[in-house]
């Protein structure tokens, strides 16, 4: 995997297209290998770039469901529809 962190400086001005695409495709590839840790701390790094992202959020809720963290899946999924 490639070293998708973020660095403490970094906004969504200063990150590129290519690099947020780039932690999607590795979140996306987290949740097909049943690693949900690992990609909700993916889109947590995407989220503190765009906390109003419906995809980031969708995802993450997505991530919390398989971990059976329903209830902040919801919250997810409610937040994502309002943005």
């Amino acid at each position: 995997m490639r070293d998708t962190r973020l660095q403490e400086a970094e906004t969504p001005q200063t990150v590129s297209a290519e690099a947020i695409n780039a932690m999607y495709e590795e979140g996306k590839l987290l949740l097909c290998m049943g690693k949900y840790e690992e990609a909700l701390q993916c889109y947590d790094r995407l989220l503190d770039l765009s906390p109003s992202s419906r995809r980031a959020l969708g995802y993450k809720g997505l991530a919390l469901f398989k971990l059976n963290r329903h209830a902040e899946a919801s919250k997810c999924y409610e937040k994502a529809l309002t943005c």
